[in-house]
């Protein structure tokens, strides 16, 4: 907390101590008045003293559901271009989103604590063409240009598998030019206990005079760094959800609930792709969009629980 949030604090305590000798009430009310005015202060200071998250390519916001969950930030700006996903943000963030990340002018957007960018998948994606930066839909030149602006204390990206050996040098190349050094491993869903594997690349970055050195990859080839980063071994373990009922259904509640239905009349059940992917009942669902559009939000989106998890295997290891 910085010195003017404490300075506030102790300055609202002060006036509520004041006005208790002032009004005569009895000691056991001005004990109540005095207790629940500091229950109160700590909770404002609480909520002045959160990180801030600026969410890019949100989607229906699994990436930023984890991040808020692990660092207790709260999402307070994000850049969806998606009209559907834009529905979906309006009503579960409730946050201004700034549009087209390709043409925002970051000196006009709210300072924040941690960016989060699970930038397209298709230029990498075995399921494509695989066309790498010489695809359109490659975006991340211009979210180097926003980490380089706003110089957030973490980073925090998602991207499919197969970036690992298409793309991803000229990431860690970039945030090297802009001063970020950065972690990143592989994470299945399966790791969290999912009925499906979907293996995702998970990456932190931080401005390299924010740890210590020698501890950052450095002196090995970007290759090298990624043999070394996904050939770490891990196992799931229960604890590392359990922040993330704060917001939304944990994977392992989801045991013990009713598995909706695989089919709706005769075609895939977005309920139960929506419950695949970890989410409340009803996040995407609930939406006023078509089917289609459900099962497209739902299948570019990220497992909360599977970032959650990457998260705290990245963090562990930070310095």
């Amino acid at each position: 907390m910085s010195i003017t949030e404490s300075a506030i604090g102790h300055t609202l305590l002060c006036a509520v101590m004041r006005l208790c000798f002032v009004i005569p009430v009895a000691n056991a009310m001005r004990l109540w008045v005095v207790t629940t005015a500091i229950s109160a202060i700590r909770w404002l200071m609480s909520a002045m003293n959160k990180l801030k998250i600026g969410s890019l390519c949100t989607g229906y916001g699994g990436l930023d559901m984890a991040v808020e969950a692990y660092f207790d930030a709260e999402t307070v700006w994000v850049s969806e271009i998606d009209k559907y996903a834009s529905k979906l943000i309006e009503k579960r963030f409730n946050v201004p989103n700034h549009g087209d990340l390709k043409v925002i002018n970051w000196a006009e957007v709210e300072p924040i604590d941690i960016l989060t960018a699970g930038y397209p998948c298709q230029p990498f994606s075995h399921a494509g063409d695989r066309k790498g930066i010489n695809d359109e839909r490659h975006i991340w030149p211009h979210i180097k240009e926003a980490i380089s602006y706003l110089r957030p204390k973490y980073v925090v990206l998602e991207n499919v598998r197969g970036h690992l050996t298409l793309g991803f040098d000229s990431v860690l190349a970039d945030l090297a030019q802009i001063g970020y050094d950065a972690k990143w491993q592989l994470v299945r869903a399966s790791d969290v206990g999912a009925p499906h594997q979907r293996a995702r690349l998970f990456v932190i970055a931080y401005p390299n005079s924010s740890r210590s050195q020698g501890k950052s990859g450095q002196g090995y080839t970007a290759a090298q760094r990624v043999a070394i980063n996904s050939s770490i071994k891990h196992e799931p373990h229960d604890g590392q959800v359990s922040k993330l009922r704060q917001r939304f259904t944990s994977r392992f509640e989801m045991h013990v609930q009713g598995v909706p239905v695989t089919l709706d009349s005769g075609r895939v059940s977005a309920k139960f792709v929506e419950y695949m992917m970890g989410l409340p009942p009803g996040w995407v669902t609930d939406i006023d969009i078509s089917w289609t559009q459900q099962l497209k939000m739902l299948g570019n989106g990220v497992v909360p629980q599977q970032a959650h998890y990457a998260i705290e295997l990245l963090m562990e290891s930070y310095v």
